[in-house]
């Protein structure tokens, strides 16, 4: 093995430049690894970009500098690895030697790989997080093509984007500032030196002038009142329209006010409970910070490893290591004096972001997250993206409005599954190898009553069951809190004897799917108990429409320029997605599905009423067709995006193709191997095994891309030129199939029969003969969730994330596709010619 760094040696002499030689590179150092970006003035002015690994730096040459704008890649040329000692070098390099120029350390600070550091720069793909002077968050490093030294930087969208950047403005912008605070500094000085025989400078003066101006336009001086309510949120079904909307992360934890006084800090639940014995430990360690007297609102949350609000993990550190608690802070209603409530948020929320830049690193009082929206559009893209990092929403605020006690339409928000307070009154006798309960029978009120809507019999841990179980049992009483009879005993218990009931005085937070026609819950899961709202006002909430949206008329129930009778209707559950929704999405989709329709045979699954209902294939449709449809013979092809909305209209759910493309539709232009795994094996061996079946196929000359099915599955497409007929490729599917399955018989099998796919993949070749199809990229699916089949990259196979089912979906798949570099940018150009010698390597 070549040492290192005898590449940067070789090119220097260090008799004449003050570069350093550097150690023999060992293991890196316990701790953080380091980065550095130097701004090099040599022959042409560029920025070297470094990263610790191994004991060296490994490097690259960037051309332009680093940008934070997302939407810009960078070129970054890979150099020789350096020294790790040369992450301090500045000064100059004399004329004659390599790299002559002067030399100035841009950025530096630690970074942390995404994964195996080693194995992402082996395979071109390196994500990384960055914790940096001026470069911080989520950033890639992409390998172009075969080339080794040919890589783009590129900042991946975060909260630490910065649209438009430029490392040379950014350069003049600190600059700029530096002189500034330099001036600012001198005129302090002089200002110190000529105080008035009052004691106060004139700074001082003007100072104080304009902060009594400020406190008048703005914040009312005001007694630090002893109690605030707080302002609530109003739950929507869809982000308001329009600019001025502010987007905060939705937490799961207990919403907080915490008062300051006089050193000390008291949390209080929204609905006035004192918490603070509750959650002493971070009571004492927010009365430490010595802030100002005033109210913060806020929420207390426990973060997993994620970084993600986790109520179950909230739950358990109030039972016991409240140290964990974590104050997220999104308002300052009140502060030092002043009551801020009749500020606009934009203002309130500026001077919070002031107060809390002053804390000490590890505080446990943060800024609540938030996200740059524009308007309705991106509110719904970053909802879906919400959902999709299986965060519990987004709340949308005003940024004009004024902080008012109670719900109204300033503050709303939007939920990513249906959750909310359900209140217990009673629980069923444990059945099977299940201890203590078996089930909770949940209402909610209605007036003076207690309306069932349900039993949860998911969500429980041990402990929890245990603890929950001695709170049931001393509250059991003889007689229903339900109002009216509950349904059949078979929907609530064994039999009516093992129904304990309650008093309705427990409130538990309940997830669920959805709720049927008879407002009973479906596939309902416990989160936790909520011990900060009153069970007495435990009433259910119905999403409204957002502020501003009128109810939908005629011209309301289109998709592009068609009209979707019966728009309200709910045709695929977890959530319930309605037939305009479907609608909606295949218009906003338009321009990514297209492409995998045009020109091919379809057949279409149609649930005229739903799923629910019956569904059936359709190859074929008499009659005059809609705009956008044409025939070809008997069977139909797809023009335009008012075609597939019309058959959006007419109870088409699904698009699937044939593998041949007109002008040749009976010579297949690619070859489809579906991957279907049997119920019990895990998606880490369905992800593995499509790394296998793509060596396979590049083995023999193809170059497969990857899809999801929506389903449990995989789909590898190669594209081929069409040039063979449809048994010579169905043959070569299937040799592919049969020979996954001679490899490695305990993993694959090519027998469609379901028992030999126990705990194997069945390598489906049939999508491959003469009037077979396959489902479309960006289709939906008639199944729960509204999944979609995404193409997606290889390399997302590495990250473990779990693709089956409704990973993607309608509500998120056209965001992340606009979000992503195009997975199939190269399709076209990866065609190949099935020939003899393809053949032969199979034993055709």
């Amino acid at each position: 093995m070549s040492e290192p760094l005898a590449q940067y040696r070789k090119k220097r002499d260090f008799t004449g430049t003050r570069e350093p030689a550097g150690k023999a590179p060992a293991a890196s150092a316990a701790g953080p690894l380091s980065f550095v970006v130097q701004r090099h003035q040599a022959r042409a002015l560029h920025y070297d970009f470094r990263l610790e690994l191994d004991g060296v730096l490994v490097s690259w040459a960037v051309p332009k500098g680093p940008s934070r704008d997302p939407d810009v890649k960078r070129l970054a040329i890979k150099v020789e690895d350096h020294p790790v000692e040369y992450g301090k070098f500045e000064g100059d390099i004399p004329k004659g030697h390599y790299g002559a120029g002067h030399v100035d350390i841009w950025d530096h600070g630690s970074w942390t790989p995404d994964g195996d550091a080693r194995r992402g720069l082996a395979k071109g793909h390196l994500r990384f997080t960055l914790r940096g002077g001026t470069l911080k968050g989520a950033w890639a490093l992409l390998r172009l093509g075969k080339e080794d030294n040919q890589w783009l930087l590129r900042k991946l969208d975060d909260e630490d984007a910065v649209e438009g950047d430029d490392a040379e403005a950014a350069l003049a912008r600190r600059g700029r500032a530096s002189a500034k605070s330099a001036a600012a500094k001198s005129t302090a000085s002089r200002s110190a030196a000529t105080k008035s025989a009052s004691g106060k400078s004139a700074s001082t003066k003007a100072a104080t002038v304009k902060a009594a101006k400020r406190a008048r336009s703005a914040g009312r001086r005001a007694a630090l009142p002893a109690m605030l309510e707080p302002q609530l949120a109003t739950l929507v079904d869809a982000p308001p329209q329009g600019p001025g909307w502010s987007y905060e992360v939705k937490y799961d934890g207990y919403r907080i006010l915490c008062r300051f006084a006089q050193g000390r800090a008291r949390l209080v639940s929204r609905s006035g409970k004192d918490w603070t014995a509750r959650m002493a430990a971070l009571a004492d360690a927010l009365g430490a910070l010595d802030l100002p007297d005033g109210w913060m609102d806020g929420e207390v949350v426990c973060l997993d490893e994620r970084g993600i609000s986790d109520f179950q993990l909230l739950q358990n550190a109030l039972d016991g290591r409240t140290a964990d608690l974590s104050f997220m802070a999104f308002d300052l209603p009140w502060w030092d004096g002043e009551d801020l409530r009749a500020l606009p948020l934009s203002e309130r929320q500026s001077r919070l972001e002031a107060v809390l830049a002053g804390l000490p690193d590890g505080a446990p009082l943060l800024m609540t997250q938030r996200l740059e929206v524009a308007d309705g559009t991106e509110g719904r893209a970053a909802w879906s993206e919400a959902c999709r990092l299986s965060l519990e929403g987004l709340i949308c605020k005003r940024l004009d409005s004024a902080y008012v006690a109670g719900r109204g339409s300033a503050w709303l928000k939007l939920k990513c599954r249906p959750r909310q307070e359900y209140v217990i009154g009673g629980y069923t006798s444990p059945a099977g190898s299940r201890k203590h309960f078996g089930a909770l029978l949940v209402g909610l009120r209605k007036g003076r009553k207690l309306a069932y809507a349900g039993r949860v019999g998911t969500g429980f841990t041990a402990a929890t069951l245990a603890s929950l179980y001695k709170k049931l049992h001393a509250l059991e009483t003889d007689a229903s809190p339900f109002a009216g009879p509950l349904p059949g005993p078979g929907r609530y218990g064994q039999s009516a004897g093992d129904v304990h009931w309650v008093k309705p005085e427990l409130v538990a937070e309940i997830r669920y799917a959805s709720v049927t026609q008879d407002q009973l819950l479906r596939q309902a899961s416990f989160v936790g108990l909520r011990e900060d709202k009153p069970a007495s006002e435990v009433g259910g909430e119905t999403p409204a429409p957002p502020p501003g949206s009128a109810k939908p008329k005629a011209a309301g129930d289109k998709a592009g320029n068609t009209r979707i009778t019966h728009p309200g209707r709910v045709i695929i559950h977890d959530p319930d997605t309605t037939k305009l929704d479907l609608a909606r999405y295949y218009e906003a989709a338009g321009p990514l599905i297209l492409p995998h329709l045009q020109g091919r045979r379809i057949a279409l699954l149609r649930c005229p009423d739903g799923t629910d209902a019956t569904c059936f294939f359709q190859k074929h449709i008499s009659g005059r067709l809609p705009e956008g449809l044409e025939r070809d013979g008997e069977h139909l092809l797809i023009g335009s995006v008012e075609g597939v909305l019309a058959l959006v209209q007419r109870g088409v759910i699904e698009f699937h193709t044939w593998g041949g493309r007109a002008p040749r539709p009976d010579e297949p232009d690619r070859i489809t191997i579906d991957l279907d795994p049997g119920p019990d094996v895990p998606w880490k061996t369905v992800a593995e095994g499509a790394q296998l079946a793509r060596g396979l196929m590049q083995e023999i000359g193809l170059a497969p891309f990857l899809k999801t099915t929506g389903g449990k599955g995989l789909h590898l497409v190669a594209p081929i030129r069409p040039e063979q007929p449809w048994d010579t490729v169905k043959g070569l599917a299937r040799a592919l199939a049969d020979e996954l399955a001679r490899v490695i018989p305990e993993r694959y099998t090519s027998n469609m029969s379901k028992a030999r796919r126990q705990g194997r993949i069945f390598v489906d070749y049939l999508r491959n003969g003469n009037g077979a199809t396959a489902i479309a990229a960006f289709s939906a699916r008639a199944r729960a969730g509204a999944p979609v089949s995404m193409p997606v990259a290889w390399e997302i196979l590495d990250s473990g994330e779990d693709l089956r089912g409704p990973a993607y979906n309608i509500r998120n798949a056209v965001a992340l596709a606009r979000d992503r570099d195009d997975p199939w940018r190269d399709y076209e150009a990866a065609r190949k010619t099935v020939g003899p010698r393809m053949l032969k390597k199979l034993g055709l």
